[in-house]
């Protein structure tokens, strides 16, 4: 028995040494492939934080190169960097024989405030005939290649006869026509003038819908607008430390979406919305926009940011895409709306509201009313904000500085209101800390800006980025297997984004 037993155990450590062996190699492979494993989920989870806020990345991003790159913040804890670069990017209009006109007034002599197109270099001829440094001053830098250019204006400014702009106009933005937009839908409901609060949060949200009482923001509270068209038809008066942004895009808001500013906004309408991205403001009767510097600054001043308007090409609106501001033209003659004629001096058709390619329909009949500010013979002046009385001679757009605090406005889409001014005052001195910019394009009765212009102005048609492509890459730090991220992102300037290739890559040492 005990020579049995001798043998038993002399054949079993025969079997069992060598299984304990492969399961130690097994237990050793698997812990390599397990560290490995964990080490690629950390990088795939760095793209998706990259990712979970497209609009900040957009900003993080923008001003990198193929060889310059940003690093951006990441979760604390993943073992992680990630950083992007820029491969590509993609203008809003690819040739400038595409771009519409950048400024056009409609007003007889209305050409006579606008000072004479710029003059082109030898180097820049591409440059010649368009808006001048005085009215765009992103054109006087130093560096010859950094110049932004702010279009072209329309030649037939101010003509003797007021139909000859008519001759073209367009209403789909096209190359070398005026643009001029039909008015989109807008909800039937009454919109309360106050906006509404946010929870655990000083932010106050607007909604998109009907106003029919001055909008007064001059406080320090941040202010947002949810996506979507919005009809005035009083003042949306801004003073002392109101900071608006208008829409979801490039610029950030106080809430972090439209759906949380409609589902958590405090005592919000059953009826409140957002529609696309960016907004468009409307304005009717006697609907304006007034900026001011009457109410005092404690240190931030007026900030007022539209985000570019867009809704998906399925939808009946996208005409209207890229339109920031636009007033309803024309008079009233009972129940309809007729064009506005003034002899000799100015004339408007009236807006339609688009309903399809093949249907328009009176402004009235979508609960506009035709605006009561007519531009007059007489230079635009200032009027008061509200409550004051609103005068047929007030700018639909009326900017009135008169201190040194920092005013900050960014109109990146298209601005209409053919038959009503626009008034840019500087008070001596106040053209210190002031960022004034209508990026998309201008159509006014006439224009009137100082000598003397604001620090940053740009009043014309930029033609800016809108889509770029980066390179996002993210690499596992310490020691271990080597696991790397390479991703090919479009990231559009309002937040859409597609992840064009995404690869990754583990090195074993």
């Amino acid at each position: 028995m005990l020579i049995l037993a001798l043998v038993v155990i002399l054949i079993g450590s025969m079997i069992v040494l060598p299984m304990m062996t492969y399961t130690m190699s097994v237990l050793r492979a698997n812990q390599t492939t397990s560290g490995r494993n964990v080490k690629v989920e950390a990088v795939k989870g760095g793209l998706r934080a990259a990712l979970f806020d497209p609009t900040k990345l957009y900003k993080a991003c923008v001003g990198t190169g193929a060889t310059t790159a940003h690093q951006l913040n990441m979760p604390p804890g993943l073992g992680i960097e990630t950083q992007c670069t820029t491969t590509s990017f993609k203008q809003q209009v690819e040739l400038p024989s595409d771009q519409r006109f950048a400024l056009t007034t409609t007003q007889v002599g209305s050409n006579a405030t606008i000072p004479p197109p710029y003059v082109a270099e030898p180097e820049r001829p591409e440059l010649d005939g368009t808006m001048s440094p005085l009215w765009c001053t992103s054109m006087v830098n130093a560096n010859v290649g950094a110049k932004v250019p702010c279009g072209k204006p329309y030649p037939m400014n101010g003509d003797a006869d007021p139909l000859r702009w008519q001759a073209d106009d367009d209403p789909q933005s096209g190359g070398g026509k005026i643009f001029t937009p039909y008015l989109p839908p807008v909800a039937n409901s009454y919109a309360f003038a106050g906006g509404f609060a946010m929870p655990m949060s000083t932010c106050r949200v607007y909604f998109p819908g009907r106003y029919i009482d001055d909008v007064v923001i001059t406080g320090s509270a941040p202010v947002y607008f949810a996506s979507g068209v919005y009809y005035f038809e009083k003042s949306v008066y801004l003073s002392g430390d109101a900071t608006v942004v208008v829409g979801s895009g490039s610029a950030v808001g106080c809430v972090d979406s439209d759906a949380e500013a409609v589902g958590d906004a405090i005592n919000a309408p059953l009826d409140a919305y957002s529609n696309g991205v960016g907004g468009t403001w409307v304005f009717g009767a006697n609907g304006r926009l007034v900026i001011n510097n009457a109410v005092a600054s404690s240190g931030t001043g007026v900030s007022l940011q539209f985000n570019r308007r867009l809704v998906a090409a399925t939808d009946t609106a996208a005409i209207m895409n890229e339109v920031s501001i636009m007033s309803v033209t024309g008079v009233i003659s009972g129940t309809d709306t007729v064009g506005l004629d003034v002899p000799g001096q100015l004339n408007v058709p009236e807006t339609l509201v688009y309903v399809s390619e093949t249907s328009q329909v009176d402004a009235q009949s979508n609960f506009y009313r035709a605006s009561n500010l007519v531009s007059t013979a007489a230079a635009p002046t200032p009027c008061p904000p509200p409550p004051a009385a609103v005068t047929a001679a007030c700018p639909i757009i009326d900017i009135n500085l008169t201190t040194a605090a920092t005013v900050n406005v960014k109109i990146p889409g298209y601005v209409s209101v053919p038959q009503g001014s626009m008034s840019l005052v500087l008070a001596p001195g106040a053209n210190v800390n002031k960022s004034i910019s209508f990026g998309g394009g201008l159509l006014a009765a006439q224009m009137s800006v100082p000598s003397v212009a604001p620090d940053y102005l740009q009043l014309g048609l930029l033609n800016p980025v809108v889509q770029y492509t980066f390179k996002i890459v993210t690499t596992t730090t310490g020691s271990g297997p080597k696991v790397t991220s390479v991703a090919q992102v479009q990231v559009n300037e309002t937040g859409g984004y597609a992840v064009n290739s995404w690869v990754i890559q583990a090195v074993i040492s």
